[in-house]
């Protein structure tokens, strides 16, 4: 399954339904105690919703993933659990054991004494965690210790190839996204001048991707040779959302075509938006990355535009739609049952809170 979409997830954010054109009602509060124990406990199953015609490798390290950014958001705002640092710690360890297992075939190598996936959606993941409990001030020795070497390893590769393969020999540009930002925080927090000006090339190449001719592809093999080149609306939001981590002005632009490209206000629905997973006019079938497509709108490019519209305030109007859609679709129950609902409860509460660190 392609891997700018842990989003596949996201359809379940978004379970569409016939609503009457009213506004929407209050998100329901999440229980974190509940939702922390189901991650670290029990896990995400690797099945969307429960349901086996959704799988989903990687649900144990985007559960931790989501889940920590989540976390940092919080005590950035002061607003997290007295023991977050111990939940941010329990999260990160938990990526670093049973996390890395669904990508054994992009290879490994030694991090700071650990085997750790070459897979860039994986260190990606990985630098964004360690880099959230750097800023929110949970840093330690032994966190900084990986930070460093991961950040340096990662640099090493961009080194040799302009962008890295999400699994095996697969190159998603937008998964490059979280390698990105990763850096820049790297670069931001720690000092390190190396990350920084590795991280301001490779959000200048996803953007030089965007600009060209034919769009933001797919799909580009080591070369840089084009494999998919229809642009997509999951991969635009995924992009915007992550580079909109570290603040990067890349993210505006991207999440700009985004809005500009696939999204619109929905008709007959006031207060309400969705988005397209293909660009006007191309009428495909959904697929495994876009999750079901309904009267032309993918739930999981919706989904994932609520991160995106956090690129910039001025998108607050949109970001504010997108959720009264989610509303609408019915994500209270998702969110008042954490524990059967892990992945998508904490994809929605990074979504939904996300900040520039």
């Amino acid at each position: 399954m392609p891997r700018c979409h842990p989003f596949v997830l996201v359809l379940c954010l978004l379970p569409w339904r016939a609503v009457l054109a009213e506004p929407a009602a209050a998100e329901a509060p999440v229980e974190l105690d509940a939702l922390q124990r189901q991650v670290v406990g029990k896990g995400c199953a690797r099945k969307l919703l429960g349901k086996k015609e959704h799988p989903f490798a990687e649900a144990q390290v985007t559960c931790d993933a989501f889940l920590s950014f989540a976390l940092v958001q919080a005590s950035l705002e002061g607003k997290a659990p007295p023991d977050v640092r111990e939940r941010l710690k329990a999260l990160l360890e938990d990526a670093l054991g049973r996390g890395r297992a669904p990508f054994r075939n992009t290879g490994s190598t030694q991090v700071a004494g650990q085997e750790l996936p070459r897979s860039v959606l994986y260190r990606g993941f990985l630098l964004l965690m360690l880099a959230g409990q750097e800023r929110a001030g949970f840093g330690d020795e032994a966190s900084r210790t990986l930070f460093d070497a991961l950040a340096a390893q990662t640099v090493e590769a961009f080194s040799v190839q302009s962008l890295l393969p999400s699994f095996g020999t697969t190159i998603w540009p937008c998964d490059n996204a979280l390698a990105a930002s990763g850096l820049l925080l790297h670069g931001r927090l720690r000092d390190s001048e190396a990350s920084r000006v590795t991280g301001e090339r490779l959000a200048a190449h996803l953007t030089k991707l965007l600009e060209q001719p034919g769009g933001f592809p797919t799909q580009v093999d080591a070369k840089g040779r084009v494999l998919d080149k229809t642009p997509r609306g999951s991969t635009h939001a995924w992009t915007a959302a992550f580079l909109a981590m570290s603040g990067h002005p890349a993210a505006r632009t991207f999440a700009d075509v985004l809005l500009r490209d696939f999204c619109e206000r929905v008709p007959l629905f006031p207060a309400a938006a969705a988005c397209r997973e293909w660009p006007r006019g191309v009428n495909r079938a959904a697929d495994s990355a876009s999750g079901p497509i309904v009267g032309g709108y993918g739930q999981g490019t919706t989904a994932l535009a609520i991160a995106a519209t956090r690129a910039s305030e001025e998108l607050g109007a949109w970001h504010t739609d997108l959720r009264n859609t989610a509303v609408l679709g019915g994500i209270q129950k998702q969110l008042s049952q954490p524990g059967r609902f892990p992945l998508e409860t904490s994809l929605y509460l990074w979504a939904t809170g996300l900040r520039p660190w």
